[in-house]
């Protein structure tokens, strides 16, 4: 990934600048076609920035300020951010601190941007965990800026609910943000959604901008858990702290930022409604009942404020009294790993 300083865009609302790692007088070129409904070109220009060190950490390149030119290949519509920002190394250290205007995206692959952030922040060596200090955070969603911006109102359709196009715009819908630091937490929670005594599919790359299947996993994973799906599906531009990597229903929590995740953040990423009476077009009524249960057990408060919590079982389900005759209780399809980072678990950093 890397990391942009502030810029100015040129169409629709302005956005925060950015810091890129692209080298003094260095350019680079690129065309997307898996992001955006249409082909994004990228044009990425360094610029001196008077004598800052540059160096790599994690997914970004820290350079000098840089020009980053983003363009619907098919309408021609245009934007422009020009990074401003600064950083500098503690030589003693090795920790990151970076001001003003950032815009951020990954070193490798085609540098969309995903992020701004306007303050003061750092990646603490020699994990390079991120302090967010004062620096403010929002999405940055290419596509939304060079077409007609998507509706991120969750659906109130019948199911299937695919994962949503512009996954940027749902991550920031649902209040996310994405990583940019090393993971700070990283549990799995397992969701069962079942309409009618039907289950409803939730599909890999969930949270996941640019979602690239790279196929099973190797023999030796062995077919449980993520595996079992016979394909895991891997972010290009950005992932969100909470997000799927296969269709067996697990979400992982990979957080760089302490703080609670809820199931209403995972909904409003997926695109779905889901609140005390509805799922989807699914609601409480003549032809049936939604009832939530967490590890068996029914909840009875609003289930968007379920809190995520390492090897949960949450069983959102629709249906007449029948259809709550068996709920399950645990998941039995193998965990991708132990958790870390979460209430008393490990820590996810090295000793």
């Amino acid at each position: 990934m890397r990391y942009l300083a502030p810029a100015s865009v040129l169409v629709a609302a302005a956005l925060a600048p950015a810091v890129l790692g692209a080298a003094p007088g260095s350019t680079f070129h690129t065309v997307d076609t898996r992001l955006c409904s249409f082909p994004l070109d990228v044009t990425v220009k360094g610029t001196a920035d008077g004598g800052a060190v540059a160096t790599t950490a994690l997914r970004y390149t820290f350079a000098g300020p840089t020009t980053i030119t983003l363009r619907n290949a098919r309408s021609g519509r245009s934007a422009v951010l020009r990074s401003t920002g600064s950083h500098a190394v503690d030589t003693r250290t090795g920790t990151i601190t970076f001001r003003g205007h950032q815009v951020w995206f990954w070193a490798t692959g085609k540098h969309v941007p995903f992020l701004v952030t306007d303050g003061t922040g750092s990646f603490k060596a020699p994990s390079y965990v991120l302090s967010p200090g004062s620096s403010r955070a929002r999405v940055v969603d290419p596509c939304a800026l060079l077409s007609q911006p998507p509706s991120t109102q969750p659906r109130r359709t019948e199911a299937p609910w695919p994962a949503p196009r512009h996954t940027l715009s749902q991550i920031a819908y649902s209040g996310l943000k994405p990583l940019l630091g090393a993971l700070i937490r990283h549990d799995h929670v397992h969701l069962d959604v079942v309409v009618n005594g039907r289950k409803v599919s939730v599909p890999a790359g969930v949270g996941i901008a640019e979602p690239v299947d790279r196929g099973p996993c190797p023999p030796l994973g062995g077919k449980r858990g993520d595996c079992a799906t016979g394909h895991g599906y891997f972010g290009q531009v950005a992932n969100s702290p909470v997000h799927t990597h296969s269709a067996s229903g697990l979400i992982h929590i990979e957080a760089d930022r302490a703080g609670p995740y809820t199931l209403g953040q995972f909904f409003d990423e997926w695109g779905v409604r889901l609140d005390a009476q509805c799922v989807g077009a699914y609601c409480t009524g003549a032809h049936g009942q939604l009832r939530v249960f967490v590890d068996g057990r029914r909840h009875r408060g609003d289930p968007r404020a379920i809190v995520l919590t390492n090897e949960q079982e949450i069983a959102v389900v629709y249906g007449r009294a029948r259809a709550f005759r068996t709920v399950p209780s645990t998941y039995r399809g193998g965990w991708p790993g132990g958790g870390c980072g979460g209430a008393g678990e490990r820590s996810c950093l090295p000793a």
